[in-house]
């Protein structure tokens, strides 16, 4: 018996004539997530539905299964093995991995796609299940048994295993294109990039930071944001953009209230001509319509005129519990939890606009030369390349807007 693990596409199994793209970046992915663990000989075979991983016996089967189910594209991934397309191999299988396993009940789950294969799945479910019964001395129960053996039965091979490990589902990250994420070290800008790659979307994050009048503890924590997000996507691009001047510049030139609206609008420029630089086809913030003052519906529309792209805000209609459970299963609270200096609290007025117009937003911004602004503040970014799992690489970049 062959020592397995099958992993079950998701929902690219309702794609149509483009779906042997989707499922070619899947099986990329599914290589990247595992190429640190198992020799570069390992063969992944199959499609249409599943792949099938063949390891050696002397790997770590779990470790493995556990780090495809952070793969994006998978519905669910089972450790197991293949035999040959015998009954009598199905019943020696599953016995098998059932021993030494304490239970009281148990079921037969077999799918046959291979029609070519004689019996029936009905037939498969009674005959082995009546042989693991008499065995441990159990009985059958079909709708909650203590334990299920899956059969399948596919390509001239079976495989049998008795656990299903739930996938990250979604779409293949790379299948749609690319974005950039303005990202903080709070929750939710990590929790909105996260959405975009359970899309099929790789995401290049850009922070603004207000460093040296704040502390580096929000660059330090999104690295660890990025670093932990990467192993989502495999390998990742920060780009660091200096923004205490452009703040300082805008309080000289513009009312109090419209400050942070216009710190917003000028992050959106900034990111879009990154966006530009990077091929992506979209902005992502983490927004949630009216969590903060910036982010009522008003003055969402006058930060977003701004922008040439579409600007995608995943969390627009969830609230700060919803966030943080998602933060919690993604991996990102602990980093978020702690204390940081965020850039836009960072000479924010005493009693922000909540109600802006356009018209009065674009008069406030006729003193700003922006063109200029835009380009010293591209001269100055940085950026850092994120491998799974490290920090691979930092640069000074010389940039121009678009």
């Amino acid at each position: 018996m062959q020592p397995v693990i099958i992993v079950h596409h998701h929902e690219i199994t309702l794609k149509g004539d483009n779906r042997g793209f989707f499922e070619k970046q899947l099986r990329r992915n599914v290589r990247l997530a595992i190429a640190d663990l198992v020799p570069s000989s390992t063969v992944v075979s199959g499609g249409y539905g599943r792949f099938v991983i063949d390891l050696p016996s002397n790997i770590s089967i779990e470790v493995i299964a556990d780090r495809l189910t952070t793969v994006f594209g998978l519905s669910n991934v089972c450790i197991g093995v293949r035999v040959q397309q015998d009954v009598e191999e199905f019943t020696g299988a599953a016995g098998q991995l059932l021993e030494g396993e304490t239970f009281r009940t148990i079921r037969v789950d077999t799918r046959r796609p291979d029609k070519n294969f004689p019996v029936r799945s009905m037939e498969v479910n009674a005959r082995v299940g009546e042989y693991l019964c008499k065995r441990f001395g159990v009985r059958a129960n079909l709708t909650a048994p203590d334990e299920t053996i899956f059969i399948e039965i596919v390509n001239g091979a079976a495989y049998v295993y008795r656990s299903k490990l739930k996938g990250a589902g979604g779409l293949p990250v790379g299948a749609s294109g690319r974005v950039v994420s303005l990202i903080s070290a709070g929750f939710d800008s990590p929790v909105a990039s996260w959405m975009l790659m359970k899309r099929g979307g790789t995401v290049v994050f850009v922070h603004f930071h207000s460093m040296p009048y704040t502390s580096e503890r929000s660059i330090d924590q999104v690295r660890q944001l990025v670093e932990s997000l990467t192993r989502y996507q495999f390998s990742s691009k920060l780009y660091l953009v200096p923004f205490a001047e452009i703040q300082q510049e805008i309080v000289l030139q513009s009312p109090q209230p419209l400050r942070v609206i216009l710190y917003r609008r000028m992050m959106l420029r900034i990111a879009e001509s990154l966006a530009h630089r990077e091929k992506a086809e979209a902005l992502v913030t983490g927004e949630s319509v009216g969590q903060v003052a910036s982010q009522t519906l008003r003055n969402i529309r006058a930060i977003n005129a701004v922008a040439t792209l579409p600007v995608l805000r995943p969390l627009s209609g969830t609230d700060k519990e919803e966030t943080i459970a998602v933060a919690r299963m993604i991996g990102t609270y602990d980093i978020s939890k702690e204390p940081y200096d965020d850039c836009c609290s960072f000479l924010a007025p005493r009693k922000p606009e909540t109600w802006a117009t356009i018209e009065e937003v674009e008069n406030a911004e006729k003193k700003l030369d922006i063109h200029s602004i835009i380009t010293r503040a591209l001269g100055r970014v940085t950026l850092e390349h994120f491998s799974f799992p490290h920090v691979t690489e930092t640069n000074a970049l010389e940039l121009q807007p678009n």
